[in-house]
């Protein structure tokens, strides 16, 4: 794997990982909600 080829697909790969933090992160932060919510 060349540096150029590195450098074009490095912040695509970042992107991805990112919206997958974030998927699963929001998806834990609505359960917790919403298990808060069925207990009142």
């Amino acid at each position: 794997m060349d540096p150029y080829t590195f450098e074009t697909v490095w912040p695509s790969l970042m992107g991805v990982a990112g919206m997958t933090f974030a998927m699963v992160w929001g998806f834990f932060k609505i359960r917790k909600l919403m298990s808060e919510d069925a207990k009142k």
